[in-house]
């Protein structure tokens, strides 16, 4: 379809486990069930590693729909990304509701402003009306920052395309087009599971096995600039390829878009040698790096209405402040993990960090993050990224640093004490000495004297160090009641 010449935006927005898994099968036809129907079920199958298991748990992500409507193509999710740039620049995704001009979306999309592109939008929105989709260990809840063991969702729940195609146009009527997500697409927008896109960059690629990869990659590059996945996971689970069983094949079909990417700059070149690593008979690993070209969107705000749907709050000071924190603390810990090469920060671990400054001081957040840096390279020393250590160690973490807290209030107090029984002993030391010398400066008839009123009190057999120390404190009693002859 001829694009529309307009200029597509850059600062666009993804949704976490949508860039994770695919929601859509990569050939642009529909795929048949074999039986005059189109597909109307698909799985993408992976693995992330479980800290308290310690070990690799199953991913599963199965697709259905109807058999009349067929699974969502590619096509579908590049209507998702139009919508979520959309709402991100109208409200900030506050309402479930997005309105929005047909129009608008081809723009976004380079798509003609014409009929087909119309049926086109409504064979889209039903065909995403009708999906459900199940996660498996494999939905991220922003909000309660860990993997949802199951959940079933979607993406819209109700639309409508606003086109009169007949009659007279009623004054005072807009024409509005919408789209409502699903509830538990909505909450994930308003958590702020996001992260940014460049819908210039994304639109430009050529095949939907490159667009795929480069939501993907850009996801998992913002922790680290490099990956080595398993080669059919990433492939097939993420990716969306089928023929899993031929390695080769999959190989090839992944080399159009590698070499896509690396010509932009988003991939680092590398020959087969080096992008593919046999780890035993018929498994292997893809070595991914980023490249010089992968950079975040700039933020994209041409018209008024884009300027001020993206205002400064009063509070943007503070908030700037506190994110510039968030982002020293972020590149403290890879300073700390890899103090050679440290890592770039990503959006999740400027969340993370945000999260360690809350209600605590700088101070005691550097504290808790080098805890947690020694935690993760004993038990993960794999990790490499802030947020993923923060998901699994973080609770470890604390309690060793109050441990550790704990440990040096008690040395404080306790040298404490060690001084403040130095100085006593110092200045009794100080006391006696001063005594000792008033009593030898006092007259052998003024010594008698003494002498003879403290052994009016004792035995006769008192030693005599014991008879001189009475005798200094009876010094000490007339000197302060000043009795002395």
């Amino acid at each position: 379809m001829k694009a529309t010449g307009n200029p597509v935006p850059r600062d666009g927005r993804d949704e976490m486990n949508l860039a994770d898994f695919p929601i859509s099968a990569l050939p642009r036809a529909q795929k048949s069930d074999g039986q005059g129907g189109k597909l109307d079920r698909l799985e993408f199958t992976a693995s992330r590693y479980d800290s308290t298991l310690r070990q690799r748990v199953k991913q599963k992500v199965t697709l259905t729909s109807t058999a009349h409507d067929g699974l969502p193509t590619p096509a579908d999710e590049h209507v998702i990304l139009a919508l979520l740039y959309t709402a991100r620049h109208a409200n900030n995704f506050e309402d479930a509701t997005v309105y929005f001009a047909p129009v608008q979306l081809f723009e976004i999309m380079g798509w003609a402003p014409n009929g087909r592109s119309y049926t086109r939008l409504r064979n889209v929105l039903r065909r995403l009306k009708a999906l459900t989709i199940r996660y498996e260990n494999a939905w991220w809840d922003m909000a309660g920052r860990t993997y949802e063991e199951e959940v079933a969702t979607g993406i819209i729940s109700g639309y409508r395309i606003a086109r009169q195609v007949s009659g007279p146009r009623r004054d005072g009527v807009p024409l509005q087009s919408w789209v409502t997500w699903t509830q538990q697409f909505h909450a994930s927008l308003k958590a702020g599971n996001l992260k940014r896109l460049n819908l210039e960059v994304f639109f430009q690629l050529s095949t939907p096995t490159a667009q795929r990869m480069y939501r993907f990659l850009d996801k998992r590059f913002y922790n680290t600039p490099e990956l080595s996945l398993d080669l059919v996971e990433f492939a097939c689970g993420h990716i969306g390829l089928s023929d899993a069983g031929n390695v080769a094949l999959l190989k090839r079909r992944l080399a159009p878009a590698l070499a896509e990417l690396e010509q932009i700059g988003f991939l680092e070149p590398a020959t087969p040698e080096q992008r593919y690593q046999k780890v035993k008979v018929g498994q292997w690993r893809i070595v991914l790096k980023a490249g010089p070209g992968r950079k975040s969107p700039e933020p994209a705000a041409s018209s008024p209405q884009a300027i001020a749907s993206v205002a400064v709050p009063p509070s943007a000071a503070t908030t700037a402040r506190s994110s510039s924190v968030a982002e020293e603390l972020a590149r403290e810990f890879y300073r700390l993990w890899n103090p050679q090469h440290p890592a770039w920060p990503g959006p999740r671990d400027l969340e993370q960090a945000e999260g360690l400054i809350q209600g605590r001081t700088l101070d005691e957040a550097r504290g808790l993050l080098a805890q947690l840096v020694q935690l993760t390279r004993q038990e993960w020393p794999d990790c490499r990224s802030l947020s993923g250590a923060v998901q699994k160690y973080l609770p470890q973490a604390i309690r060793l640093y109050e441990m550790q807290v704990r440990r040096e209030i008690s040395r404080q107090q306790a040298e404490t004490q060690r001084q403040q029984q130095r100085q006593a002993s110092e200045q009794q030391q100080d006391a006696g000495q001063h005594l000792q010398a008033l009593w030898d400066a006092l007259s052998p008839e003024q010594r008698n004297a003494i002498q003879s009123q403290v052994r009016q009190r004792l035995p006769c057999s008192a030693p005599a160090a014991f008879v001189h120390r009475l005798c200094l404190q009876e010094l000490a009693r007339r000197v302060g009641g000043e009795g002395l002859a």
